[in-house]
């Protein structure tokens, strides 16, 4: 489900899906904010959590845990 594998496609994988939290025009935004615009594109809440975790490792983005807010970097 994260990575594309033999059994998962690369559209499928979470390498690909957060691309879609990337492609949102937003500077900072809340996460139920963000989850409402992209949820559509996910299978469930469980593979956005994973999408934004990935982009907070990879340091695309910043989470502020204590208001609810995604900020891109």
């Amino acid at each position: 489900m994260i990575t594309p594998s033999k059994t998962i496609s690369f559209k499928n994988s979470i390498t690909y899906k957060m691309l879609y939290i990337l492609d949102e025009q937003f500077d900072e935004m809340s996460v139920v904010e963000l989850y409402k615009k992209t949820k559509r594109k996910f299978l469930g809440l469980d593979e956005f959590i994973f999408a934004i975790d990935v982009l907070y490792i990879l340091g695309e983005i910043d989470v502020d845990l204590e208001l609810g807010k995604i900020r891109k970097c």
